[in-house]
C-alpha cells in the first residue's frame, strides 16, 4: 500500500513510529484496518522491528512469534514484588522478580537480538495482562543494560481493548489484585513510569452501512439505546437453528455448541467425505496449528476461508462463506455467493518463525523453523465468538442469549459487514453490560489528531537529539576496553595475553581520544537543541561529526578484528578471545550507529522519513553486507541440519551447548536427535530418565493418542514437550517392524 493512500491518523501512527521513541497504543473499532496499518509499518520502517503476540494462534496469524518464545517468558502469575508469597504454601505458578532472575537463562545471540531490537510491535494487546508486561519489562531492562521501561525498546501495542478481555483466574487474581485495578496491559506498573501515546484509528472499512456503524458504535460505547435494541430486534427469527440457511455462519460462545453443529450439518450431507491431513515440515508446535492437522469435507459442505486470497486478485477475503464444489487430491473448488464465481483453491503455507541477527548488519531478519501446509478452509455452519475475531461475515446468525463476557456482543456484531445481513436466534434484553471503569479512564486518554500532530514535533526533537547523544557516546566502549585491560595479570610473563598489554594500551589511548572529542560534541549539542529551527544546523555538524568519528572507530576496529583473527588459532585464548570479540563487535555496532543516526537527521532536516532502502544503500551497511558474503561463501555447509546436531552431540557437546553453538533453541536440536532415536543411533535413556521415558510410552499406546499434545494433556506439567518429542522416537522404534 503507497503512503497516499493512507488515512490521515494512520500517516500520524507511522510517522510516530519512524521519528520518535514513544510508547504507542494502536487501537481502533472492528473493521477499522490495524492488521493493515501493522503490515505496512512493518514493510516501511527502517527500524529493527520485530511483531509478537500473546498467543500461538495470534502470533502465526500477525507473521510473527510469541511474546514468550521472544522473551522467555515464564508461565503462570508474575508478581511484582518479592518476598509477598509463602512458596512452602502453594502449589501455583508463580513468578516474583528475585525467583524469575534465579533462574532465568538467555543465550547470547537472543540477547544479541533484544539488544539490537527497535521496535516491538504486539498485536491483539487486549488479551495481554498487566503482570506480564511487567515481567516483559524486567527482562528488557536487564538484558539492554538499561535502567528505563522496558530498557528503552520502542513498544507498539495494537489491539481492541472493547473485544476479549486478558484471561485471569480466580487464583490467580487473589495475589494480582493488590498491585492492578484490573487485567488491562495497561495497568502494569512499568507503564505508570512513562508515557504512551493513544492513536485510535476512526475510518471503518468493514462495515458501509452507517445505521449499523452507529449502532456498533455506541454498543462498544455502552450507549445503546432502546431504539437500538429494537432495530437489532426485528432481525429476531423464531427457531433459526433448526431451519437451513444457506450462506449463514452461527456465531456462538461456546466451543462444543459450534463443534456438535458443524458435525451434524456434515454428517446429514448424503455425499462421500474426504479426509486432508496438513503437510508438517520442520519444527510447528501443535499449539500454534492455524486449523486442525486433518480436515474432513464433503461436496455441498459450507465453508470459509481464514486467510485473504495471496493471488491479489481479491476473489475471497478472511470469513468469506462458500460451499465444496469439487474435491481433489490437490485442489479444492468453492463456490461463492455468485453460482458463477468458483474459485479453484490451493494449500497455503503458514509459516513458523523465530528471529535472527545478520552479525554483519545488526539487522533482525526472519528465520524459518517449520511450515504448515492444509486447505485455508474450515465447516462454517458455526463459529465461536472468540474464533470469529478478526474476520468478517456477510451473513450470520447470532446467539446471544448465552452470558456475554463484555465485548463479545460487540465483537458477534461488528464481524458483520451490515444488518442485512444479521439473523438472531434469541432477542436481545435491554441489560446493560457493566463496564470496567479504568478502561474508560484509559480510554479518555485518546487525543484529537490536531493535538497528536503537535506532540509528535516535540516528542520527533527528542528522539533526534537523544538518538544523536547516543550514537556519539563513547562510555560504554570505554568501560568494556577498561575492564579488558584490568584482566591482564602482570605476573603471568609467559601468558600469551600478557604479551599484548602494551598494544591494548595503545588502543585505549586512541579510543580516549575518540571519547574526549565524543564528551565536546555532545555538550555543543545543546546549542542546537535551544532552536526552534534547529534541524538544518544539526544535520550539518552531525554529518561533520560522522566524518570525523567514523574514520576513527573504523581504524580500531579493524586492528581489534586483525588481531582478534591472529590469535585465534592459538591455544590457551578462549577467555581473552572472547574479550576480544565482545570489543569487536561493540566496534561495528559503533560504526553502524553512527551512520544510521547521521541518514535519520539528515532525512528529518530533509522533510522525509528514512527508509529501509535508503539504510541498506549506504556505505557502511553495503561494506560490511559484502564482508558478510565473504565469509558465508567460506563457510557454507551443505550438510543437513539434523546431522549437525549429532556429529556435534556425538563429539560430547550437551544439549545446551550445541543450541548455544547453533543458535537454535534446545527443543529444535531434540527434535533433530529424535530422528536418530528413531533409527538406534542415540538411545533415548542417554536424554531423559528412563522412568519418565517409561510411562510417556505408556501413554503413547494408549487408543486415540494420537499427537504431543495428547500425551501432554494426559500427563501434566510434569513432562514436557521436549520429553516428549525424545519419547516419540522411542517409542517409534520399539513399534517399527
Amino acid at each position: 500500500m503507497p503512503e497516499h493512500k493512507l488515512t490521515e491518523v494512520s500517516k500520524i501512527a507511522v510517522r510516530y513510529v519512524n521519528t520518535t521513541n514513544r510508547l504507542i497504543f494502536l487501537t481502533g473499532k472492528a473493521g477499522s484496518g490495524k492488521t493493515t496499518l501493522l503490515r505496512y509499518i512493518i514493510n516501511n520502517t527502517y527500524k529493527n522491528v520485530a511483531v509478537a503476540a500473546p498467543t500461538g494462534i495470534a502470533a502465526i496469524n500477525a507473521k510473527g512469534v510469541t511474546l514468550h518464545s521472544l522473551l522467555q517468558l515464564p508461565f503462570g502469575t508474575f508478581i511484582p514484588e518479592d518476598n509477598v508469597v509463602d512458596f512452602s504454601r502453594t502449589s501455583e505458578q508463580i513468578n516474583t522478580p528475585k525467583t524469575f532472575l534465579q533462574q532465568f537463562k538467555m543465550y547470547g545471540n537472543k540477547r544479541q537480538i533484544i539488544r539490537n531490537l527497535e521496535l516491538l510491535i504486539i498485536d491483539e494487546v487486549s488479551m495481554l495482562r498487566a503482570d506480564i508486561l511487567d515481567c516483559m519489562d524486567l527482562i528488557l531492562r536487564m538484558v539492554r543494560k538499561n535502567p528505563q521501561p522496558f530498557g528503552g525498546l520502542q513498544i507498539m501495542f495494537i489491539g481492541d481493548l472493547n473485544q476479549l478481555p486478558p484471561v485471569i483466574r480466580q487464583h490467580e487474581w487473589q495475589y494480582l489484585n493488590k498491585y492492578y485495578k484490573t487485567g488491562y496491559f495497561f495497568e502494569a506498573i512499568a507503564l505508570q513510569k512513562t508515557e504512551m501515546v493513544y492513536i485510535e484509528l476512526d475510518k471503518i472499512f468493514r462495515q458501509s452501512d452507517p445505521e449499523f456503524t452507529s449502532i456498533l458504535n455506541r454498543l462498544r460505547d455502552n450507549h445503546l439505546s432502546e431504539t437500538d435494541i429494537e432495530k437489532l430486534n426485528e432481525h429476531y427469527e423464531e427457531d433459526v437453528e433448526e431451519s437451513k440457511q444457506d450462506g449463514y455462519i452461527h456465531i456462538t460462545t461456546h466451543n462444543r455448541k459450534a463443534d456438535l453443529l458443524n458435525e451434524k450439518s456434515l454428517k446429514s450431507l448424503s455425499t462421500a467425505e474426504r479426509s486432508y491431513k496438513a503437510e508438517i515440515e520442520g519444527d510447528f508446535p501443535e499449539n500454534m496449528f492455524p486449523l486442525p492437522e486433518k480436515l474432513n469435507f464433503k461436496i455441498g459442505a459450507q465453508v470459509m476461508f481464514i486467510k485473504n486470497d495471496s493471488s491479489g486478485e481479491a476473489r475471497y477475503f478472511n470469513g468469506k462463506i462458500g460451499e465444496i464444489s469439487e474435491m481433489n487430491e490437490d485442489t479444492i473448488k468453492v463456490k461463492l455467493k455468485n453460482p458463477k464465481d468458483e474459485v479453484t483453491v490451493e494449500r497455503y503455507e503458514w509459516m513458523n518463525q523465530r528471529y535472527s541477527l545478520d552479525k554483519s548488519t545488526n539487522e533482525l531478519q526472519e528465520k524459518w523453523l517449520g511450515t504448515f501446509k492444509q486447505f485455508p478452509l474450515k465447516l462454517a455452519w458455526a463459529i465461536t465468538v472468540h474464533k470469529s475475531q478478526g474476520l468478517t461475515f456477510e451473513k450470520a446468525i447470532l446467539d446471544l442469549s448465552d452470558s456475554f463476557a463484555p465485548g463479545q456482543m460487540y465483537v458477534a456484531l461488528s464481524r458483520l459487514t451490515g444488518l442485512e445481513g444479521l439473523i438472531l436466534s434469541k432477542p436481545i434484553s435491554n441489560i446493560p453490560f457493566e463496564l470496567d471503569k479504568s478502561l474508560r479512564q484509559f480510554e479518555d486518554n485518546k487525543k484529537a489528531p490536531e493535538a497528536l500532530n503537535q506532540k509528535l514535533e516535540s516528542d520527533r526533537k527528542s528522539f533526534i537529539f537523544n538518538s544523536v547523544r547516543e550514537a556519539f557516546d563513547f562510555q560504554s566502549l570505554m568501560k568494556e576496553v577498561n575492564i579488558h585491560l584490568n584482566s591482564f595479570n602482570k605476573g603471568e610473563n609467559r601468558s600469551l595475553k600478557q604479551q599484548y598489554a602494551n598494544w591494548t594500551r595503545e588502543k585505549k589511548e586512541q579510543l580516549e581520544e575518540i571519547n574526549k572529542v565524543g564528551l565536546k560534541f555532545q555538550s555543543s549539542l545543546a546549542h542546537y537543541e535551544a532552536k526552534d529551527e534547529y534541524l538544518p544546523e544539526l544535520a550539518e555538524r552531525v554529518n561533520s561529526a560522522e566524518e570525523y568519528f567514523k574514520p576513527k572507530v573504523k581504524d580500531l576496529f579493524d586492528a581489534f578484528k586483525a588481531h582478534l583473527i591472529d590469535t585465534s588459532n592459538q591455544s590457551k585464548v578462549k577467555a581473552y578471545l572472547k574479550e576480544l570479540e565482545n570489543i569487536t563487535e561493540m566496534l561495528k555496532s559503533k560504526l553502524l550507529q553512527i551512520s544510521k543516526t547521521a541518514m535519520v537527521v539528515i532525512a528529518a532536516s530533509e522533510n522525509r522519513i528514512l527508509s529501509k532502502k535508503d539504510l541498506h544503500e549506504s556505505s557502511t551497511f553495503e561494506e560490511a553486507k559484502k564482508d558478510s558474503k565473504k565469509k558465508k561463501k567460506s563457510n557454507k555447509d551443505k550438510t543437513p541440519t539434523a546431522e549437525i546436531s549429532f556429529n556435534l552431540y556425538k563429539e560430547g557437546l550437551s544439549i545446551d551447548e550445541i543450541a548455544t553453538k547453533r543458535e537454535f533453541v534446545p527443543g529444535t536440536i531434540l527434535g533433530h536427535l529424535s530422528k536418530y532415536i528413531e533409527t538406534g543411533e542415540i538411545a533415548a535413556s542417554e536424554l531423559m530418565d528412563a522412568t519418565k521415558l517409561d510411562q510417556i510410552c505408556q501413554v503413547m499406546a494408549l487408543e486415540g493418542v494420537k499427537g504431543s499434545a495428547d500425551v501432554k494433556a494426559k500427563l501434566g506439567d510434569e513432562f514436557t514437550y521436549d520429553e516428549i518429542k525424545i519419547a516419540w522416537g522411542h517409542f517409534r522404534r520399539k513399534k517399527a517392524p
